[in-house]
Order: structure tokens, then sequence, then C-alpha cells
């Protein structure tokens, strides 16, 4: 039974609530009344000629004045009554948090100069200070494009204020400001913006150029003609082929473990012949070791601070007339080159012990790693040239597919392409508003696509110099990039533990893959064909998916530390990984029945 009402007859003699207007009448029951569980009589809304409205028809609606409207199915009367002021604020504060999503998506789409003096001269003209104290240059454009935005909503909204009409005023003389309001896109720009170019940067231009028109055309060929040919018994065989290559993937585990220093190994990379591996560390020292058998063949010393990055030239180890066999990355700002076309082979076991180094051995020396016992039986190599230019640590640095140009990454937000012949910077781009981290080519040397620690890749055409498109899905810093084979199908790690892959012909993400329960620190693709993509996380593991499908094939378990780099050589028998734990790893294919 409902309960009963402690106070029912003082509720009956309490005196009524003041009449609302006559158009509108609400029944309004005491609290008591309505806890003492007496069915509802009557209808609680009437319209003005007393004729009841069940609950049913009643529509209850914000107006476009931010009044509250009541209408009933028995009549067309639209009665009002005013938000009560806590309403009224969250209405408001809802309609700003609106505009400034809407403005947040805008500013995506709004290109602002790249020069700064031409920034500057448009913050003065819509009457914004032209620098803040600490302002750099990338912080500048962002506070136009932010503005622009803002005004963009604000002029759909139908707001009128002095920084519109300057704005509306600037684009009636025709100077491009590159946004057009009434369609809510940018403009098309009448003018480019150039910077000064060097002579070297156009030959180099001129050269890549006919080193990536060839490349693209075989590739696209060979595409065309495997479609046309294709025929159920070769798409059997392949598929068979596929399979095979599964399963010995599937079968890798963990064969050589190695301690490579006294520091988390931040970076690995396969020569071209698969013969050796290179390692960086945070000590400020790379080694590169002989493998599968791990033997130390020589130590890299030069860099003054962390090493961040490692990559092998496309030819080192197959063509040893080269200069350059290995470049390397550090947060002291530079990139060391380093030759190692006459390292000799020890020809004995020159494995470290696979103890944890000792507090004397750290000491023995005084500093880092020289106290590691062996490695002072190892030759010692210094760097055969250094490149300087960047204003903060660099991030990652790739070899042009070429060979003759190399292209590094840093937090100043900028990348810089390098000649290797002339050992002098070719160019210098901005273009991201934040420190720039992920970097990689495309395999027929005509792109290179960059990723910033605000989530955003561009892809940038070396040949022109422009920036073809704008890559936007990640929401957290992208740490690592690689084209597959292909030439059209990019992938992308990130902190916010995603893997992305964007189909450049589309220009946008046909894939998200919630790969890992911590960061994406680094991915690769399989070198072959691309059919195999490898992923390594702060989550402690490496995962080996199917490109096909993006299906989780095989977990690799062995570091106790975020791994943090991954790397598959050339003749795709062996996997090596590095990590906080201060070792690298091998990994190959059981062989045991």
């Amino acid at each position: 039974p409902p309960p009963r009402s402690r106070n029912s007859a003082a509720s009956q003699n309490r005196p009524p609530p003041p009449p609302l207007p006559a158009h509108l009448q609400i029944r309004i029951r005491t609290l008591p009344a309505a806890l003492s569980g007496e069915p509802r009589v009557g209808p609680a809304f009437t319209n003005k000629n007393g004729e009841g409205l069940a609950m049913s028809d009643v529509r209850i609606q914000l107006g476009g004045s931010g009044l509250l409207q009541a209408t009933g199915s028995t009549g067309s009367n639209n009665v009002t009554m005013e938000l009560s002021g806590m309403s009224a604020e969250s209405k408001s504060r809802q309609e700003e948090i609106k505009r400034q999503l809407e403005a947040k998506r805008r500013a995506r789409t709004i290109a602002v100069p790249t020069n700064d003096m031409d920034v500057r001269r448009r913050l003065r003209q819509l009457g914004e200070p032209i620098t803040y104290f600490g302002e750099g240059p990338a912080n500048r454009r962002e506070r136009l494009r932010t503005l622009l935005a803002q005004l963009a909503v604000e002029q759909a909204a139908g707001v009128t204020n002095e920084k519109i009409e300057k704005l509306n005023e600037i684009l009636a003389e025709g100077d491009d400001l590159a946004f057009d309001f009434a369609s809510g896109r940018a403009r098309v720009a009448k003018k480019a913006y150039d910077t000064d170019g060097t002579a070297a940067l156009l030959n180099a231009r001129v050269e890549i150029l006919q080193f990536s028109v060839p490349r693209a055309r075989t590739r696209l060929l060979a595409a065309k003609r495997k479609r046309a040919g294709m025929t159920k018994e070769i798409m059997a065989e392949l598929d068979k082929e596929y399979a095979d290559k599964a399963l010995v993937l599937k079968s890798f585990t963990n064969e050589i473990s190695q301690i490579g220093g006294t520091r988390p190994i931040s970076s690995c990379a396969f020569s071209a012949d698969s013969a050796r591996l290179a390692t960086s560390s945070w000590s400020g020292i790379c080694k590169v070791w002989s493998v599968p058998d791990s033997r130390l063949l020589c130590a890299l010393k030069g860099h003054e601070d962390r090493v961040s990055d490692i990559a092998y030239h496309p030819h080192a180890g197959v063509t040893m007339g080269q200069n350059i066999s290995l470049a390397s990355a550090g947060v002291d700002g530079t990139i060391r080159f380093w030759s190692l076309g006459d390292l000799e082979d020890p020809g004995r076991d020159m494995k470290i012990d696979s103890k944890p180094p000792t507090k004397k051995a750290k000491t023995e020396l005084g500093r880092g790693e020289e106290g590691l016992g062996e490695e002072s039986n190892v030759p010692n190599k210094k760097a055969t040239s250094i490149l300087k230019g960047h204003e903060d640590r660099l991030s990652r640095i790739a070899f042009h597919p070429s060979g003759q140009y190399i292209a590094s990454s840093s937090y100043d937000a900028t990348w810089r392409l390098w000649d290797l012949t002339l050992q002098q910077e070719l160019l210098c781009q901005t273009g991201h508003a934040v420190g720039v981290y992920g970097l990689a080519f495309q395999p027929d040397g005509s792109l290179v696509t960059t990723g910033d620690i605000g989530g955003v890749c561009h892809t940038w055409d070396i040949r022109t110099g422009k920036s073809i498109c704008t890559l936007d899905g990640h929401v957290d810093n992208i740490l690592s990039i690689d084209y597959s084979p292909n030439g059209h199908i990019l992938a992308t790690g990130s902190c916010d533990n995603s893997l992305r892959i964007w189909d450049m012909r589309k220009r946008r993400s046909i894939y998200t893959i919630l790969a890992h329960s911590k960061l994406i620190s680094n991915v690769r693709f399989h070198p072959e064909n691309g059919d195999f993509l490898f992923s390594a996380s702060y989550d402690t593991t490496i995962k080996i998916w199917s490109a096909k499908d993006f299906q989780l094939m095989k977990t690799l378990k062995s570091h106790e530390g975020r791994v943090m780099s991954v790397d598959i050589s050339p003749d795709f028998k062996m996997l090596a990984s590095t990590a906080f734990d201060r070792t690298w790893k091998l990994w190959m294919a059981d062989e045991s029945p």
C-alpha cells in the first residue's frame, strides 16, 4: 500500500500558489500530496478556454529568444515563460562552448602565411599586438589562425564588431586573408607565399624529380600488370605465399638478448645487407653489432647528450664505396655521420656480460658506458662530419631513398633537408605550430610526411616545396611514421595508443587500430611488400599486424621496460627491438620441431 500522508489536513488548508496568466494554468501539487499516492485527477495543462490538455499532447521547448514555449495539440497557443537565471546562464554557457568548438573546427581549414613578417602585418591590420613576450613565429601564426576562426564564427552568427569590419575592409581591398566567410572554407590564395631558395635547393629539387618519376612509373606499371594478369591460380599462389610468411612471423621468438649500455636504448637500425645492427643510447654512445651472433664491432662516440635516433644509409653494406654509412641525431641538436667501410670484424666473440654492470665498472673511467669492460677492446669511431642548424633537440632522421639527402625533425617546429655531398642545409621548412617528431619519406622519394606533437601530419612535395595535404585524426603526439612499399599507404603511431592507417590517394584515414594500452613509440611496415605491420609500445610489447585486414597476428613479450623502437631486417629473417631496460633483443623464427 502507498505510504500515508502525515500532514494531509495541513496540506489541504495551505493557501494556493499565486495564479499564472489565464492562457496557461498549471496544476501544482504540494509535496505531501504528491507522496500520498493519490492518483492524479484531470490534466496538468489547460488552455485559455479551460480545455484540458493531456501530458502527451503538450510539447515544451526552448524558443529562439531563449524563452520556454509550451504548445498543446488542441490549439495553436504558443505561450512563453521566462527562464530562471540559472537556466539562462546554462544556455549561454552552452552556446559559448559551441562557438569555441566551431572555431577550432574552422581553424584547421584556414591557411595563414608562413612568412613571419606577413603574419605580423596581418595582426597589426586587425588591431592585435604583433607579438607577445616570449612568443615565437609558430605561436604567432597559431594566434592569427585562431583569431580568424573566431571572427568567422562571429560573422556567421550575425555579430558585427570593429575587428570584423576591419577584416571586411581588408578583403574588399583585395588583400587575401585566407578565409571565405560565406563558404566557411579556406580561400584559394591569390598569391603564393614564397621564401628565397638557393641554387643548391633548385638543383636538389631537379635531381629528386628525375629520381622519383621513373620509380613511380615503374611501381605503377608493375601494379597495373599485376591486376591485369590476375587469375585464380595466381591469386591462390599469392595467398599461399602470404600464409607462409604469416606462419614464419607467428613463430618468431626471442633468440638473443643483449645489454646495450647503462641507459635506455633509444633506437636501432639494420644495415642494407642485414649483417649489422646499429643501436643508439641515452648515454650519447652508439654501437654497431654483428647479427645474428651479437658481437660488438665498434662504439661511436661524439654526442654530448642523449641520442634520439639512428639510421643506416640505404646503400651501406651493399655499396661499400659510400663515405657515409650511418647517421645519428641527438638532443644536442646535431646530426653526426659515421663511416664504417674500413671496419674490421674482430673475429672473436665480443659479447658483453649479460649481468648488469657493477658500480665499479660504471665508475672505472668516470663516465657513462666507458667502464663496461670489453668495450675497451673494440675500436672507437669518431664522426666524419657534423651538421648543425636546428634551434632545439632533434627527434627523428631519415635518409632519402636516393641516398643523397637526409631529413631531420626537431622540437623547434621545423623539419630540414640536408645535402650529404655539399654537407649543408638545403631547406628549413616551417608550417607546424608545435614541435615536429615523426618523419618518413615516400618510397619513390617525391614526398615526405611529418607529424608533430599536436597530433597533426603534413605531407610535403619535395619537388615543389608545397604542403599537399594535412592528415588530422590523432589527438596526441605523433611519434612514428612509415610508408608501405606500395607508395600510397601510410601508418602513424601516437601517444593516444592508436595506429592510424592513411590512404594518400584519398588523403584520409581508412582504418584506426586501438593497438596498445600505452603510447606507440615506433611503427614499421614489412619492407618487401607491406603485407605486415609491426608496432612497438611503452606497454613493453611488440605486435605484428596483418596489413590486409589489420588483425593482430602475434604479440612479442620479453622486454622488462618500455619498448622504444623496432626494425625488421631487409632479408626478413630478423626483428630487432630496444627498450628502457637497457637491452636490445633479436627475434627470429623458431626452427625447433
